[in-house]
């Protein structure tokens, strides 16, 4: 099974309907919390929800049901 990374934040609607959309295909979702690292705050910030499938990320713009599909073939 794949290994998808959502990276997210606490009381955030858009990270909350992606994850919905992941649920949608057989991958693990490993969700990484951006409050939780400076580092990563300060990179994501203003783009989360981003998905990184392999060494590739999607930000809140890009993602949507067949861009996903597409990815995860």
């Amino acid at each position: 099974m794949q290994t998808v990374v959502l990276y997210r934040k606490n009381g955030c609607a858009l990270c909350d309907e992606v994850r919905a959309l992941l649920s949608l295909f057989s991958v693990e979702v490993a969700e990484i919390d951006i409050e939780t690292d400076p580092e990563l705050h300060e990179k994501y910030f203003l783009e989360i929800p981003v998905v990184r499938i392999n060494e590739e990320e999607l930000d809140y713009r890009s993602i949507d049901y067949f861009e996903l599909q597409k990815r995860l073939q």
